[in-house]
């Protein structure tokens, strides 16, 4: 039996969110500062203007970014995983384009930083973590590409338009495949660079998710 005498609402700051909810393991903070490294390398002057707009300017995107999931329930579904996926898919495309200098670092890197932003929009923050309604009718990869366009309209409007062309062509073709929800298949080659990136990060993780929940369940078995 419970009798409550007194409640209100808890303020932000006054309790710890991973005790209530499933959160990166990582830190948000570091992460993040590791991603604005990422940022610091792009020397296209439009392409690093879109990435500031959303990632130093914007305080409330940028709220929404380090705190949302990356999914529902598949990969990354937890607070901070969209920012842990980010960074991963980003590491992924630093490697490649390491390895392969035919690779345009700048759009490259840019496409991977903004490639999943339309999730901030896509799915409610927690405790929710559910589909918005405009997320069920268009998905974050239309709704992440129309963030770039607007911004490119309404901020830059001096952007190159085969620049704007290319980055937006790399985060409708992100999945790879249109039976994964891709409006378009990669036609650049850093469209496939990213999709082999995001692909690989997701997949792994998944599987990650997997093999902890059956070891846990297996340890408790034995107890």
């Amino acid at each position: 039996q419970l009798n409550i005498k007194q409640i209100r609402k808890a303020q932000e700051g006054e309790y710890i969110a991973a005790d209530y909810m499933p959160t990166t393991e990582k830190s948000t903070d570091g992460m993040y500062e590791e991603l604005l490294g990422y940022i610091k390398k792009v020397e296209n002057q439009y392409l690093r203007q879109v990435l500031e707009y959303y990632f130093v300017k914007d305080e409330t995107f940028i709220r929404n970014f380090k705190g949302h999931s990356a999914a529902k329930t598949v990969h990354h579904g937890f607070a901070g995983g969209l920012l842990e996926h980010t960074l991963s898919v980003v590491k992924f495309c630093d490697y490649m384009v390491g390895a392969y200098p035919i690779l345009n670092k700048d759009l490259l890197f840019t496409a991977a930083i903004c490639h999943d932003i339309g999730k901030t929009k896509e799915l409610s923050s927690f405790p929710e973590n559910d589909y918005t309604d405009s997320g069920q009718l268009l998905g974050h990869i239309v709704m992440g590409t129309m963030m770039i366009r607007d911004k490119i309209r309404d901020s830059v409007p001096e952007f190159p338009a085969k620049e704007a062309n290319e980055l937006e062509h790399c985060i409708l073709s992100h999945h790879g495949e249109l039976e994964y929800g891709s409006p378009k298949k990669p036609a650049l080659i850093e469209a496939l660079a990213l999709s082999f990136a995001d692909n690989t990060d997701a997949k792994i993780q998944t599987f990650t998710k997997i093999v902890f929940f059956y070891s846990t369940s297996s340890n408790k078995g034995n107890m």
